[in-house]
């Protein structure tokens, strides 16, 4: 008899679990949009230190759940990204953004990736 309701709960769980990952999927293409807009500003000084910002938030939230949906190179290049951006904000010179650049490039090429993969 528990069998049958640790079957039923573990299914149940899968279909959560699908239905989270297909909202996060569903959620993809306005997050690619929002951090292309937000690259363009990385390269404009008025905008840059708002961008990173808003950057380092995104990452933080797809570091979050990424992984946990089945995305796991996403949510490390997520990690890697906030990381990066941690470290810019924190150094005591101004910094190029060219790393942030670079590894916000990457992220969108897997983010676009799992666009394919709904």
């Amino acid at each position: 008899m528990t069998q049958g309701l640790d079957a039923n709960k573990a299914a149940q769980l899968e279909a959560g679990l699908a239905r989270v990952r297909e909202r996060f999927c569903l959620s993809l293409e306005d997050r690619i949009d929002e951090l292309y807009e937000l690259l363009e500003n990385l390269g404009d000084e008025a905008l840059c230190e708002r961008a990173c910002v808003e950057i380092r938030a995104h990452a933080h939230k797809l570091h979050g759940i990424a992984a946990s949906v089945g995305f796991a190179r996403m949510g490390t290049l997520a990690a890697q990204l906030e990381h990066q951006i941690d470290l810019l904000i924190d150094a005591p010179q101004p910094q190029g953004t060219t790393i942030v650049q670079d590894l916000l490039n990457v992220l969108l090429d897997e983010m676009e990736r799992g666009l394919d993969a709904k």
